[in-house]
């Protein structure tokens, strides 16, 4: 970490602690932060001279002997926010300050990029101070490029985006970290916050549920495509719904309004059954989020919808119909509170997390728990600090948790991080080196990379390059020389590859097995496994040796545990580690085999340096793995890529879920049984007599795995549209014979994904075959 860095990040605790706090003292300051008292006498001094700090005298309560401490409060100049949202309704312009109280807030009915840069220089100059970021929202593709057109940095987000964080903000998403925010009004538009992080999507067309084909000859929708859930469901298409039964459109336009078709839904059979039907078409795709991205909180917003309507009762309904048991309970469905200031709202969220004061208050959120990382992932959004002025709802304040080591202990933390992430990112480097980077007193870098390398953190290295003079000692990130073991539970067997500190494989194994009504015995039986494959090799487990293991079943991310009602009854209503654990003698980790297989083909195989990859298993128990900005993501409850459980046809064969219609039915050997009754003597159908079939270059057979290719694309296109990957990896057993599969998921999304979401979309067999599962655990432990 650089020098500079070191400064930006001290300066951002300073400003985050006296934003939450609102008045305190330097002591208070050294306290909270951690930070040494010439280094907090230091920055005051700065943020004073700029003005982003004031000071006051404190008046003495007879409390303590001696002159009252001086108080810091934010500056004159400390400045704030601007957001701006551009709509048909026109331009809405508003500043906070960094406690998010409103200081102006303008609006124009005009359209126009001049008036958007005039509102803004009405609103800083009525605010005052340093303007930090400035966001803006635009409902349609504005004429020009607005930060050439405006002269200034601009963060662009989509209306539905923003709209999206002003609920997280202020509204009834607040503390929530997975959300799927829907906006019904000219469009259907969509705005997806996972793992706390706003998804963008790989070409930022993440979230266009309108654009999700729902009728493969209905009326053609905007995008080019037919039949999009936006030409049955978005508010023009049900005001021309409901009005018909009153005499049509005048001169083209509904003569009803999005007000008046609600109240008329109230008494109205007619018009609560056109409303009923669009929340229908909207809830079956929401379940297939529900059933693949798994948000735990999906908002319904826009003029039609109210609390308890009809189209939110459609969609809560039809959830619970076509959603997984578990998934459907724990999907919370609301309506949004802020209206049509929720974008604004979000607008200015979204700046006061790119302030100072916002990046500090998260760095000091983690480090006053744990001061071991600057650079962890970034947590759910926190509200601003202090509560905003009317007419914004109030947000809560952001918990500092209680400091429990002294102010020297904390800045020593502080600094041992510091040192920690310039390895990181430099590499092997000097300690003379170091010092410069880090800007640390040299006897310090000295006694920390001591410390570092004590606790086999750090480790000494030969020099990168030749200097002249006394050569100053080379250091870099130690690797780990404790095993890595990937364990697979699946449907054959056990699959067990152990790797080196690098993640380098050095052997592995496979134990056949058979899954059964009950799966904890093979739980057990795996981890013995493991051990006796250690035993083999000379290994055995050591206090630094680290297991995950791979199951084909959902897994809450925070519990470890199956859930009660999981999709298969051999793995529901207990926590596989635990058995697992109790054999190894070692604490385990256990994810879902769809999500490690993403993870392995995204850090090892075909999709390597893709940042948003979906991963799809073609075989008898079809799944899905997402990688979102490069973070595994498993969902609110560990559902995330459920597409096996997709609903296809309403009477289709029974699922092992217990369900009707799934897509795993139809993948299943049986479902092939015709391709086998062609050769009798055979026995009954088998997956292996289906691939060899395959492969000895049997034409119906590969026919059938490319239609079986088409319908998992088919099936997974509500996924991949609204999730917007730049990479599908097509794997599993159906891949092995050819690109049969793969060739027809291909097909599959380039027909039916929204233009946006295919345009620059990469459909790409996987690399890593039958080890995919348990490399991806030897992955998520690093």
């Amino acid at each position: 970490m650089s020098g500079r860095r070191v400064h930006v990040v001290r300066r951002d605790l300073l400003l985050a602690a006296v934003r939450e706090a609102g008045r305190i003292s330097r002591a208070e300051l050294g306290r909270r932060t951690g930070m040494a008292r010439m280094t907090v006498t230091g920055l005051v001094t700065e943020l004073l001279a700029a003005g982003l700090l004031a000071e006051q005298e404190a008046a003495a309560d007879g409390g303590r002997a001696g002159r009252p401490a001086r108080s810091l409060t934010l500056g004159p100049a400390a400045g704030g926010v601007v957001g701006a949202l551009v709509t048909t309704d026109g331009v809405r312009v508003a500043a906070a300050d960094l406690t998010g109280a409103v200081r102006a807030e303008r609006h124009d009915p005009d359209t126009g990029l001049d008036t958007l840069a005039a509102l803004i220089a009405e609103c800083e100059a009525e605010a005052g101070g340093r303007t930090w970021a400035t966001v803006a929202g635009f409902a349609t593709a504005p004429t020009a490029d607005p930060q050439q057109y405006l002269g200034r940095r601009i963060i662009v987000r989509t209306v539905a985006e923003l709209s999206l964080l002003g609920e997280v903000g202020y509204g009834v998403a607040t503390g929530q970290s997975d959300v799927c925010y829907l906006r019904i009004g000219t469009g259907i538009d969509c705005g997806l916050l996972l793992g706390g992080v706003l998804h963008h999507g790989a070409t930022g067309a993440a979230g266009q549920i309108g654009h999700v084909q729902m009728d493969e000859i209905g009326p053609f929708c905007r995008c080019g495509h037919r039949g999009c859930l936006e030409t049955i469901a978005s508010t023009p298409a049900v005001l021309a719904a409901v009005e018909t039964p009153y005499g049509g459109a005048v001169a083209g336009r509904p003569r009803i309004t999005a007000a008046r078709a609600v109240a008329l839904a109230r008494h109205d059979a007619a018009a609560e059954r056109v409303l009923a039907d669009a929340g229908r078409m909207i809830g079956r795709v929401v379940a297939d989020l529900a059933n693949t991205i798994n948000p735990g909180l999906v908002v319904l917003d826009g003029p039609l919808v109210e609390p308890d309507g009809p189209i939110v009762t459609a969609v809560r309904e039809t959830v619970q119909r076509y959603a997984q048991p578990e998934v459907a309970a724990s999907t919370g469905i609301l309506v949004g509170t802020l209206g049509s200031r929720a974008g604004l709202l979000g607008a200015l969220f979204a700046g006061l997390r790119a302030t100072p004061a916002g990046r500090g208050s998260r760095t000091l959120a983690r480090s006053v728990v744990s001061p071991v990382s600057l650079a962890s992932p970034e947590p759910a959004p926190s509200a601003p600090a202090t509560s905003v002025a009317a007419p914004m709802v109030a947000a809560p304040m952001v918990a500092v948790p209680v400091v429990t080591v002294s102010p020297g202990e904390r800045e020593r933390a502080v600094r041992r991080e510091i040192l920690v992430e310039a390895l990181r990112e430099s590499g092997p480097t000097a300690r003379s080196d170091l010092v410069k980077a880090t800007l640390l007193p040299r006897p310090a870098v000295y006694e920390l990379l001591a410390g570092l390398v004590h606790d086999g953190i750090a480790e000494r290295c030969a020099p990168a390059e030749t200097r002249a003079g006394r050569p100053s000692p080379y250091f870099r990130l130690a690797t780990s020389s404790a095993l890595r073991t990937g364990i697979e539970i699946g449907g054959s067997g056990v699959r067990v590859i152990v790797a080196d500190g690098a993640g380098q494989v050095r052997y592995s194994g496979f134990m056949p097995s058979v899954l059964s009504g009950d799966a904890r015995p093979l739980m057990r039986a795996a981890a013995g496994f493991v051990l006796d494959l250690l035993r083999e090799h000379g290994d055995r487990p050591g206090p630094d040796t680290r297991f995950a293991v791979s199951v084909p079943a959902p897994v809450h991310p925070v519990t470890g545990r199956f859930g009660e009602r999981s999709v298969l009854p051999m793995f529901s209503g207990y926590s596989p580690g635990d058995d697992i654990a109790a054999v190894l003698g070692r604490p385990v980790q256990v994810i879902n085999n769809g999500h490690l297989a993403a993870l392995a083909e995204t850090r090892r195989g075909a999709a390597l340096g893709a940042r948003d990859v979906l991963y799809l298993s073609a075989d008898q128990y079809a799944g899905a793995g997402l990688i979102t900005g490069g973070r595994l993501h498993p969902g609110a409850i560990g559902y995330a890529g459920e597409v096996g459980h997709l609903n296809v046809r309403e009477v289709g064969p029974f699922c092992i879920c217990g369900r009707r219609g799934c897509l795993t039915p139809f993948l299943s050997p049986a479902y092939f049984a015709a391709l086998h009754d062609r050769l009798p003597g055979d026995g009954p159908p088998t997956e292996e007599r289906l691939l060899a079939l395959a492969a000895a270059g049997d034409r119906p057979v590969q026919r059938a795995l490319l239609d079986a290719g088409r319908l998992i694309g088919r099936t997974a296109t509500p996924l991949v549209t609204v999730f917007n990957p730049a990479v599908v990896v097509v794997g599993g057993r159906f891949t092995e014979p050819g690109t049969f599969v793969v060739d027809g998921v291909r097909e599959s999304l380039l027909r039916h994904c929204s233009p946006a979401a295919a345009a620059a979309l990469t459909v790409v067999p996987a690399t890593l075959g039958r080890d995919a599962e348990a490399l991806g655990a030897i992955e998520s432990l690093s």
